[in-house]
């Protein structure tokens, strides 16, 4: 599953935890309680996918052209299409077109997915013009 995977790479950079929304109200105070501790947690849902080889490979940034890597750049930054269309000149039906693809090149069913992948390709370090 997409999700344990981008959960693997958010954990490594930065995150000391990882909970999912469907998470139990006990099993987030353990969350919390682990990361105020000092010690990462992970959702115990997520765990044995994260441990387990992954099935899917990893999203090759090189399959995408140079405007898809700009939209997943901009939606990672946390833009609106409306607003990364207003940056690139483009229609808003294009731009959707071109973060659809993306997604459906590195398999991505989520934001959270594209700024897991943007941050460990080091595309968030530095601002768009």
């Amino acid at each position: 599953m997409r999700t344990a995977a981008a959960c693997a790479r958010c954990l490594r950079p930065v995150a000391r935890g990882f909970v999912v929304k469907r998470s139990t109200a006990t099993d987030l105070l353990q969350a919390i309680r682990c990361v105020l501790a000092g010690d990462n947690y992970v959702d115990p849902a997520l765990a044995a996918r994260m441990l387990s080889p992954r099935s899917a490979p990893q999203g090759d940034p090189g399959n995408l052209s140079e405007r898809e890597r700009s939209v997943i750049r901009l939606v990672a930054l946390g833009y609106s299409n409306k607003e990364i269309s207003s940056r690139l000149n483009l229609s808003i039906k294009t731009i959707e077109t071109y973060r659809t693809r993306a997604s459906e090149k590195l398999e991505f069913r989520s934001r959270a997915a594209i700024v897991c992948f943007a941050h460990s390709n080091g595309w968030l370090a530095e601002l768009p013009i």
